[in-house]
């Protein structure tokens, strides 16, 4: 019986092609929209802003009803980095969409690194795998979104706790404070560091009291746990060095208190069964949560087991949290339950085939597995690019925009006080910046009183003739096949003067 053959230094894995395919094959393409999130303009419109004046803005001067109003600019790093894309032109914005799909493969790639530091000994496939899922999770809220950034925060925290609890030495918890400070200077998603870290103060807690050693690992001593919250004290304190101070530790609470967001602004909706999200976050719970609880509760730490159903319970009350609970969660539930059906009749059954597509092969067997790596690099990039391409950006913006009744206002000039749909406000505003809109994005600024009377308007609750005689509006812009649309064109004080697929506009008679 001949030898097997031995597999030949430098050459490449079938598995090496698998992970280039999930990577820029999956992941990339998956994450790289053109900019048709209405939010990424207003975004753009304040980081230009920063640009020009060399200063954060901190009251509204844009819309109508807020005028005046306190503005937390909280994520003015990210809306700079926006802006200079933007300011390149439609290249400048095929860049951005490609920047944004580059730092979703990093934020998997960080994690991807963490589960094989958290478990030396997971395999390829297992992380292919639960990542994955996550991919799945998460892919419908991907996009040039600043809730990217926080995502790449997050596993970096991530990758600080697992090293540290593999590690437990004080040269990592450095990087909280640092982390901390960055992301307190991008988005208001630096809460999760709190929430992360603290879980994993509070299971370890746990886990000693119990005498708990999930997976024959014993949880931190105390002298690393007070180290570790220690940490997260200075993190805390490292929050105040942004542009906004003090005010900025009480953001994230004043938008939560906003209860219109989540009867209204689509991110927010929670994940019932009746979208999508609901499914997907169902099927999440199904394969990995549920799984992990039940055949792995005796390698779950209880940190884990608190960051998988504290973001599970955050997903299914928001779905812009989807994208944080899916390549997290993914990648707790790859640490946990991996080992388990590894051990399962179907794990020892497929190890060895498992292990030899690890094997690097040079020679004929590793050109084909290096051409189908090649490849799958290739597709991935153009899949990208084609749906982010000048062209393809401009029809998809012109598709979920007013792109063209904004063009058609610039040239007919209607009114001057207008009436927007809130998520169009960033757009119009930051392509007819001499004119006030009516509102836009920043939920913050206009918190839930103003919040509450827009949907009123757009839902008929009431006679929406008050609000837009109190305002002086004259002048709308919103999508037709609405009630508020049929209201209009209803109304004898108001004539449609521009329509297409995507809006239509309205002045007083």
């Amino acid at each position: 019986m001949s030898a097997s053959p031995r597999p030949r230094s430098g050459g490449i894995a079938a598995a090496t092609a698998a992970i280039v395919g999930f990577f820029f094959a999956a992941v990339f393409p998956r994450a790289t929209w053109p900019l048709i999130d209405g939010d990424v303009w207003w975004h753009i419109r304040a980081g230009e802003e920063v640009l020009r004046t060399g200063g954060i803005p901190n009251v509204d001067t844009w819309s109508i009803v807020g005028a005046g109003r306190p503005w937390t600019s909280q994520d003015w790093g990210a809306n700079v980095i926006l802006a200079a894309g933007n300011g390149l032109g439609e290249w400048g914005r095929t860049g951005l969409s490609f920047l944004f799909g580059a730092l979703t493969v990093l934020a998997f790639w960080i994690l991807w690194r963490a589960i094989a530091m958290r478990l030396p000994s997971i395999g390829w496939a297992s992380r292919v795998i639960w990542l994955s899922v996550g991919l799945l999770l998460a892919g419908p809220v991907m996009g040039v979104r600043v809730q990217v950034l926080d995502l790449l925060m997050a596993t970096g925290v991530i990758w600080l706790l697992w090293r540290y609890l593999a590690d437990p030495r004080r040269r990592w918890l450095v990087g909280l404070p640092l982390i901390t400070v960055l992301w307190a200077n991008l988005h208001a998603g630096w809460v999760l560091v709190f929430l992360l870290g603290g879980a994993v103060v509070v299971g370890e807690v746990v886990d000693r009291l119990l005498r708990r050693e999930p997976g024959g690992q014993p949880p931190l001593g105390w002298g690393r746990v007070r180290d570790l919250a220690v940490a997260l004290a200075l993190s805390a304190a490292a929050l105040a060095l942004n542009p906004n101070g003090l005010a900025l530790y009480a953001y994230p609470f004043d938008t939560v208190r906003i209860t219109a967001l989540n009867r209204y602004v689509m991110e927010w909706f929670p994940a019932d069964l009746g979208s999508i999200f609901g499914w997907l976050l169902l099927g999440f719970v199904v394969v990995g949560v549920l799984p992990t609880f039940i055949f792995a509760r005796g390698r779950l730490r209880t940190a884990d087991a608190l960051i998988l159903v504290g973001l599970t319970v955050m997903a299914w009350q928001a779905i812009r949290f989807l994208l944080i609970v899916g390549p997290i969660g993914g990648a707790i539930v790859a640490v946990v339950l991996s080992p388990v059906i590894s051990e399962s009749r179907l794990g020892r059954a497929t190890a060895p085939l498992l292990a030899r597509l690890a094997q690097p092969y040079g020679g004929g067997r590793g050109a084909v597995n290096a051409g189908i790596a090649t490849m799958l690099l290739l597709l991935g990039l153009g899949v990208a690019f084609l749906r982010t391409s000048p062209p393809a950006q401009a029809a998809e913006i012109a598709r979920s925009l007013p792109a063209a009744a904004v063009a058609w206002m610039d040239e007919h000039e209607p009114g001057t006080r207008i009436f927007n749909r809130y998520e169009w406000g960033g757009y119009i505003g930051e392509h007819r910046p001499q004119q006030l809109i009516f509102m836009d994005g920043r939920a913050d600024v206009y918190g839930d009183a103003l919040l509450q009377m827009y949907v009123g308007i757009i839902g008929l609750h009431g006679d929406p003739q008050v609000t837009f005689d109190q305002y002086g509006i004259d002048y709308a812009v919103f999508p037709p096949d609405t009630p508020l649309a049929d209201w209009f064109d209803a109304s004898p004080a108001w004539e449609r003067v521009y329509l297409d697929e995507t809006a239509a506009v309205w002045v007083r008679r």
